[in-house]
């Protein structure tokens, strides 16, 4: 008997406890899946949609100089390493100019000799022709003369041409950068022979860059001289940079059909390398359909799905059939409709049944 009463009075007590168990009272925000996290939440709605195309092309420096010296003469310093950024104006080769001081000595003394001989005849013209004013000399006389004068000015003429002309060439015996950039090639070193017209160091400019693409002859109508593209590549750190329109070739291969497009795509912080393939996304059109950013979307294998929330602000994993991607947003195709709350972002940690607090963008 005392072993019965004991039995009804544990039993007694653990109802309470079972009732509680099955959750007759629990509202589910008190459980681990309805706690409060804090998340974006955007709203469906049906707006206009860009449509892209998408070509390849290839990132190249936007001016490049092979620089070569006009005059012969040995490598005397070189001032600049493969890679190095370099200053327009900079000096990046200098040539040994004694060759060119000794013609520029002989060039000047024929000069001074050639005007020494001008001021001689120009002293003598003027003799003569008071001479002749006076009736003391012949026309012939004078005409000789005159004739001695003009001879002996176009020769110190000729002589300080070629002052000049020795004189330019000690600007060819220092090699300077012609604009702002790196330098990409250098084959000389010192005491090697420059000879004109042989590249000593290549110069490519980065701080502004240049994209070289083709688009199809179905695409090429809708390409606008003067407007935006988006630029990206697979590189790290390159991301999706902005590039303007610069020229478009109106005359296509006959081959692909295809027509070049070139693109001028800013590089100030010189982040971007030449050399790099990328994609470029021209605008085509647009159209009204629903989308939402790519940030919301969840994947799971091979599907794609939204956390929607209900109408106590919890969150409901539905799934959903994407369309195209135009930048940070994705075309939704079924799934949602407009008026629906969807979170984007903070999907990591996100569950199914949580309570969200929404956050600004």
């Amino acid at each position: 008997m005392h072993l019965k009463v004991l039995s009804l009075s544990f039993a007694m007590a653990l109802a309470p406890l079972a009732v509680v168990g099955c959750g007759g009272g629990d509202t589910g925000e008190n459980s681990p899946q309805a706690e409060t996290v804090q998340a974006s939440v955007v709203q469906v709605q049906q707006a206009a949609f860009p449509l892209f195309t998408t070509a390849v092309g290839t990132v190249e420096p936007y001016d490049r100089a092979n620089i070569a010296t006009r005059m012969m003469g040995q490598v005397k310093k070189v001032h600049v390493q493969e890679g190095d950024r370099v200053k327009k104006g900079q000096t990046l080769v200098e040539l040994d100019s004694r060759d060119v001081g000794s013609r520029i000595e002989q060039a000047r003394a024929g000069l001074t000799a050639a005007k020494s001989q001008l001021e001689n005849a120009e002293t003598y013209y003027n003799r003569i022709k008071k001479l002749f004013d006076e009736q003391s000399a012949s026309r012939q006389n004078l005409d000789n003369a005159r004739n001695q004068y003009e001879g002996a000015r176009a020769q110190a003429e000729a002589a300080e041409s070629r002052v000049t002309e020795a004189a330019s060439q000690l600007d060819y015996a220092v090699i300077r950068a012609p604009f702002d950039g790196f330098v990409t090639a250098r084959s000389v070193q010192e005491g090697d022979m420059g000879t004109p017209g042989v590249p000593l160091v290549t110069v490519e400019m980065q701080d502004s860059l240049k994209v070289i693409t083709t688009v199809s002859e179905m695409d090429v109508a809708n390409i606008e001289i003067g407007g935006n593209a988006w630029v990206e590549s697979d590189v790290p750190g390159f991301g999706r940079r902005q590039a303007r329109i610069e020229s478009v070739v109106q005359a296509g291969d006959p081959a692909t059909r295809r027509f070049k497009v070139r693109l001028v795509l800013p590089n100030p912080d010189s982040a971007v390398r030449s050399g790099i393939f990328a994609r470029v996304l021209f605008q085509t059109g647009s159209k009204q359909t629903v989308s939402v950013p790519v940030e919301a979307v969840v994947r799971r294998g091979q599907l794609t799905g939204l956390f929607v929330l209900d109408e106590n602000g919890l969150t409901r994993l539905r799934w959903v059939r994407l369309g195209r991607s135009s930048g940070d947003r994705v075309e939704i195709l079924s799934g949602v409709t407009p008026g629906d709350r969807v979170v984007a972002g903070g999907l990591r940690l996100m569950r199914e049944g949580q309570k969200v607090r929404e956050v600004s963008l």
